[in-house]
């Protein structure tokens, strides 16, 4: 798959995160605000029951205001704690569900009876404190204090239940974007993308240098089957496709600064038919690669480098020797690799090629690569289009 739909997607994916993230802390601050706002209310109702109760009977130990006042606690949702006191003097009445709200306070046991402004344990996230002043028209110093819960285990699972959907959703729509660019640039496509061909190199040597021309035909060649990309024979590309397949790959790779490897694999004795199996299974992208004559496979290798190659090249020959296989014709590789330069499709044919010639003389075959110096290819490159051009005429006076 093109690295820049990998890329565009692996974008997509971290703005979605951050919207899931962004969008749970807006749910979770409406809901957190509204219960907020509904503790508030609560407590000013309390307030105001507890103020009618306190003047009816003129203090906060009678039975009937602790009565009123457990039953309006318990019938609360949200509510901790609930403390009646004066800053002067201490607490006047409290009732909680937990001890554990209220600190002791400095110098003072439990047992001792409070003396001012109470301290509680607050979890700041969970719950929260809410102060009013419990009679502002009768005493100042009275105060009465509400710890409330700010969230509810069953308020979560609503958001929980929508970041699922979104999260549903957004799978689907990716799976499907996924498989569209899959069958669009995946191995099988029936239409080589179109793109610009690459400018010949000034180095690129004549076409009598190559090993040999591609094979006009080859096994099983049939008028309908060349139609088609594969060889019915042998599964491989045919071999007029080669050159603008790899024309298309060594842009892409220019594109995104990666190299690229081109392997030539000859079988000195018999054809390639006996190849194309073991070929398709160690470099399974079957588009890749291609019958070059009636002993010889191209295969391209994407955004890997000369020595990632020659790795790949060796284990090739390994697995084709060892004993657990039908016994092979020895074979031939030549390699080369674009190592940051920018190179025609026929300028690394041409390498690869010369580098098979040299496999193909040493006995039993063998694996040679052809390393460019890309630092002294650029130094030719530039040398060459610096030198002054003369004209047809003025070439002609010389004479």
């Amino acid at each position: 798959m093109n690295r820049r739909i990998l890329g565009f997607y692996y974008i997509i994916s971290m703005l979605f995160l951050l919207f899931i993230l962004l969008f749970a802390a807006y749910r979770l601050k409406i809901t957190i605000d509204g219960n907020r706002e509904e503790s508030e209310k609560a407590l000013e109702t309390l307030r105001i029951s507890a103020l009618s109760i306190y003047l009816a009977e003129g203090d906060f130990d009678g039975e009937y205001f602790r009565t009123a006042m457990r039953k309006s606690f318990s019938e609360t949702d949200r509510l901790l704690l609930l403390a009646i006191y004066s800053s002067r003097e201490g607490i006047y009445y409290l009732i909680s569900r937990d001890e554990s709200y209220l600190s002791a306070a400095p110098g003072q046991s439990d047992r001792a009876p409070w003396r001012g402004e109470p301290e509680y344990t607050v979890r700041p996230v969970y719950e929260n404190r809410i102060t009013r002043r419990f009679s502002p028209g009768i005493r100042q110093d009275l105060l009465i204090d509400g710890i409330f819960r700010d969230l509810e285990k069953e308020q979560v699972y609503p958001i929980l239940r929508e970041i699922f959907y979104i999260l549903l959703v957004y799978l689907l729509i990716a799976s499907v974007f996924l498989l569209y660019a899959a069958t669009v640039i995946g191995p099988g496509e029936k239409r080589l993308p179109r793109s610009k061909k690459l400018r010949p190199s000034p180095l690129t040597p004549p076409a009598s240098r190559l090993p040999r021309e591609p094979a006009t035909s080859s096994p099983g060649f049939t008028p309908d089957a060349a139609a088609s990309l594969f060889s019915p024979a042998t599964g491989l590309g045919w071999s007029q496709h080669l050159s603008p397949r790899l024309t298309s790959e060594l842009e892409r790779a220019a594109g995104s600064d990666q190299d690229l490897s081109l392997m030539f694999i000859s079988c000195t004795t018999g054809t390639i038919r006996d190849l194309a199996l073991s070929i398709l299974e160690a470099f399974p992208l079957r588009d890749l690669a291609f019958e070059y004559d009636s002993s010889t496979v191209a295969v391209i290798l994407p955004d890997k480098d000369l020595d990632q190659s020659l790795r790949e090249a060796r284990d090739f020959q390994k697995r084709l020797s060892s004993p657990s296989t039908t016994a092979q014709a020895p074979l031939a590789i030549g390699l080369s690799a674009r190592n940051g330069r920018l190179v025609s499709s026929h300028r690394l044919l041409s390498e690869a090629g010369q580098a098979l010639k040299q496999a193909e003389s040493s006995e039993g075959g063998g694996i040679v690569a052809f390393r460019a110096d890309p630092d002294k290819y650029r130094a030719v490159i530039a040398a060459r289009s610096a030198r002054p051009v003369r004209s047809a005429r003025s070439a002609g006076r010389s004479r």
